[in-house]
């Protein structure tokens, strides 16, 4: 893992795109895109559908590890309105061994906005301690943790180049990967995140066997 400093408080990165806040004993998940997979079938592109269990398999499997008692899910949990009814049995029951487990705070999502369910309370955003956990980044000044955008770096390594997911931090941002199976990314050079970052962010690339902070200008 990773130690990272944001507002006063410290963070560990792990390889797989988790946060974790272990003085709250918290785990911050963003993007798992439940049931991706399943909804290609409607328009006939038909994908393997064991995305959700992939993923929630993982998460259950990480997290079990420490002392984590509570779990920040930052929004875009559901790839779609319709993505729980087409959960199989099987990740029916990861999910609900999941939100028992623990105190799972949702975030609402841009792939959330028409769902309505009876057991799970949807929050624009959660604040703790003075940090707004929210989906998308805000131009607000203030301390938020986010996701959305899923970003990914790509670096040269001799004659090859690696693409992988990573955090990019600067003094009041936090922005996740994508922790999905599913899920894609967006490369940090779109000027998208030109926009949200003023100045040269921090950039942690995930690794297969380590967590790695380039100089900005090494990445491609």
């Amino acid at each position: 893992m990773k130690t990272i400093n944001f507002n006063n408080h410290k963070f560990q990165i792990s390889r797989d795109g988790i946060l974790f806040w272990f003085d709250k004993q918290i785990a911050i998940i963003s993007d798992l895109h439940l049931e991706k997979g399943s909804s290609f079938g409607s328009s006939g592109q038909f994908l393997p559908p064991y995305d959700s269990e992939e993923t929630l398999t993982k998460l259950l499997n990480t997290i079990k590890k420490y002392n984590i008692t509570k779990v920040i899910l930052l929004g875009d949990t559901f790839h779609d309105k319709n993505a729980f009814s087409r959960m199989s049995n099987k990740v029916l029951i990861l999910f609900e061994t999941f939100i028992k487990k623990y105190e799972v705070i949702f975030v609402l999502g841009n792939h959330e906005t028409k769902m309505k369910f009876e057991h799970i309370k949807f929050f624009n955003e959660y604040v703790l301690d003075g940090i707004h956990f929210i989906h998308q980044t805000s131009k607000k000044c203030i301390y938020q943790i986010s996701g959305h955008y899923h970003p990914v770096a790509t670096i040269r390594t001799g004659a090859k180049k690696i693409t992988g997911k990573c955090f990019i931090q600067e003094q009041y941002n936090l922005i996740m990967p994508s922790y999905g199976v599913y899920t894609g990314g967006l490369n940090i050079r779109n000027k998208i995140f030109k926009k949200i970052f003023k100045k040269e962010p921090n950039v942690y690339f995930l690794g297969k066997r380590s967590i790695y902070k380039f100089p900005y200008k090494f990445y491609l």
